[in-house]
């Protein structure tokens, strides 16, 4: 009897049934005693190996590079070229799947998605792999109509209007953009254009909005199917279109509002909070939040889109929680804060509460430390368990007035020892969501004397503090304390690629929390080149992607959610792309340590 071979494992799962028929039609078994050589360096190469039963290692230079188990496949560059670079032997009896060299190159030009597996580089094949088309659950939800999802208000300004006044009203109402009149048309101005300005450097006090803003509106009738918005967003690269009837503007619909409706009743969810009266409907609306994560994962939704979703849903929810417990005045005195992956943005499974509240000076009221305690209390009622570090409002050293943060901080920089470089990192991705956002700029790290090359060293040095789990060979390491069988994949992967850019953010003066946009910016300054940001954007999305999965499985068993990967519990192509992921962190590892000479600190 014949062993079926298991196309079920990436990148097999790209083929259809036409290209599996055709390839089981070919597929031989051959088996191969323990210590057989199956290659010799420079040997020719006809045939792609996948691993039934046994073991394979792969030797360069007297060095073992890699191991090749059950369901792994090999040696896929030297499919490529013909002939491969290493010796491969059997370490034990061994079945193995043999899959000729014509065929899966045939695949490969017929199939793209299939082919990028072999052929892309880093973020070509991280990009390509991850963006796997939703699944057949959201196609009846594509049919409704435009207006059944949530519409943002339409915001006017005249083109005359100050880029400085179209940011403010974009920070009074939370908005990701403004509509402009012109006697040219009307136009859009978005947060992608402020930011391109800012970068610009002109004054935004003194720059009319009306030649910055595109035109013409790309627009889309309240009936329309959602079907034709999401194309319409494709087909034009954006994140927003304008929603009209008749001919008016009635509102605009974003893209994370969008993706929001396509989850499981998930458009309902930022109603719950906008209505909520009261702490117990928040607390509904929280775990519509929950189930929506889990629904837009198994969609196929890019992990990048899902921290967008939920960011936007944690800020309203902080924002109501604080406006449910504080008094109205309140509000034009004080600057409610999150911090961290939260300030970021990036966060999406729930973690740690990291908050502050920004005072403003010579303002006082009686309830603040009570309203405080009891917005801290209210977020672990919601399933947001208290900082470990103490790094919540309801802290002192986290509730001040500005000149008490702005000297805590010069503390903070002029003894950089590690747990100050924390704080300030943490500090640094700092984001108001309520109140008085202008409050945050004296106190932002590149106001203060003390940012020097210096303390930039000295900040930047924990990208180095752990080591990539990567060796010189690309084998995966997994060693993470007790779980030696475990790689974390935050320390060594996310944390370094993050405080990188972070550090080169601050170094440029960039604003901007969010990574990717910190990217971004970065190679808008020639900072960083263009191959290396498309890398670090595709492996952060890559490693987030492979955190959430494993966190979302840790939640579903019962487990609690932490950082730590099983490496043999992954597919060939998950530790594949890991591997390929944790190679950019090595390199980028490396340009920081050159960007800010840290070989002189240690």
């Amino acid at each position: 009897m014949t062993t079926p071979f298991n196309f079920s494992q990436a990148p097999f799962d790209c083929l259809n049934v036409a290209e599996r028929q055709r390839l089981a039609e070919h597929i031989d078994i051959s088996y191969f005693p323990q210590g057989t050589c199956l290659h010799e360096p420079g040997s020719t190469v006809d045939t792609l190996y996948v691993v039934l039963k046994g073991l394979v290692v792969e030797e360069g230079n007297g060095d073992v590079l890699a191991y090749h188990g059950p369901q792994d496949s090999f040696d896929s560059r030297a499919m490529l070229s013909g002939f491969t670079q290493h010796r491969l032997s059997a370490v034990e009896d061994t079945l193995l799947f043999c899959l000729p060299r014509a065929e899966v190159l045939a695949f490969t030009q017929s199939n793209p998605l299939f082919g990028a597996f072999f052929y892309q580089e880093v973020a070509a094949r991280l990009a390509a792999l991850a963006n796997r088309p939703l699944q057949g659950q959201l196609q009846g939800m594509l049919m409704a109509r435009v207006d059944s999802a949530y519409l943002s208000p339409a915001y006017w300004l005249e083109s005359e209007d100050s880029v400085l006044e179209a940011a403010r009203v974009m920070q009074k109402h939370h908005a990701t953009c403004v509509l402009v009149y012109s006697t040219e048309g009307p136009g859009i101005f978005t947060r992608s254009e402020l930011r391109d300005f800012v970068i610009s450097g002109k004054s935004a006090a003194d720059t009319p909005i009306g030649p910055l803003a595109q035109r013409p509106l790309v627009t889309i009738d309240a009936d329309a199917y959602l079907y034709n918005a999401q194309l319409m967003m494709a087909q034009h690269t954006i994140q927003r279109l304008v929603v009209t009837r008749e001919g008016l503007v009635i509102g605009v619909l974003e893209q994370v509002e969008l993706l929001s409706f396509l989850s499981n009743q998930s458009h309902i969810v930022l109603a719950q909070i906008e209505r909520a009266d009261s702490i117990q409907e928040l607390i509904a609306a929280n775990r519509s939040m929950d189930d929506l994560i889990a629904a837009l994962h198994r969609s196929g939704v890019k992990v990048t889109l899902i921290a967008d979703l939920l960011s936007q849903l944690r800020r309203h929810m902080l924002r109501r929680v604080f406006s449910l417990l504080a008094p109205a005045d309140m509000l034009d005195h004080v600057c409610l804060l999150v911090l961290g992956s939260e300030g970021r943005g990036e966060q999406i499974l729930k973690t740690d509460q990291d908050n502050a509240l920004l005072i403003e000076d010579g303002y006082t009221h009686p309830d603040l430390a009570d309203i405080c305690e009891r917005f801290s209390q209210t977020l672990m009622t919601l399933g947001y368990p208290p900082c470990p570090g103490g790094i919540m409002l309801n802290r002192p050293e986290w509730c001040c007035e500005q000149s008490a943060m702005r000297e805590r901080l010069q503390e903070w920089m002029r003894h950089a020892n590690g747990d100050n470089v924390m704080r300030l990192a943490i500090w640094a991705d700092a984001c108001a969501i309520a109140g008085r956002a202008e409050l945050l700029e004296s106190v932002r790290l590149d106001t203060l004397p003390e940012l020097d090359g210096g303390f930039l060293a000295r900040f930047a040095l924990p990208v180095m503090q752990f080591d990539v789990p990567l060796n010189l060979f690309s084998r995966l390491i997994a060693e993470a304390g007790d779980r030696r069988d475990r790689l974390d994949v935050k320390k060594g992967g996310i944390f370094p690629l993050v405080h990188g850019v972070r550090s080169l953010a601050i170094k440029a003066g960039i604003h901007t929390a969010n990574t990717f946009e910190r990217i971004d910016a970065l190679v808008g300054q020639q900072i960083l080149p263009n191959d290396m940001a498309q890398d670090l954007r595709e492996t952060l999305a890559f490693l987030q992607a492979l955190r959430l999965q494993h966190g979302l499985m840790s939640l579903a068993q019962d487990h609690p959610v932490d950082n730590l990967i099983d490496p043999e519990a992954l597919s060939t192509l998950d530790r594949d792309l890991l591997k390929d992921a944790l190679g950019v962190v090595k390199r980028f590892r490396q340009l920081i340590a050159h960007h800010f000479q840290l070989q002189r600190l240690s």
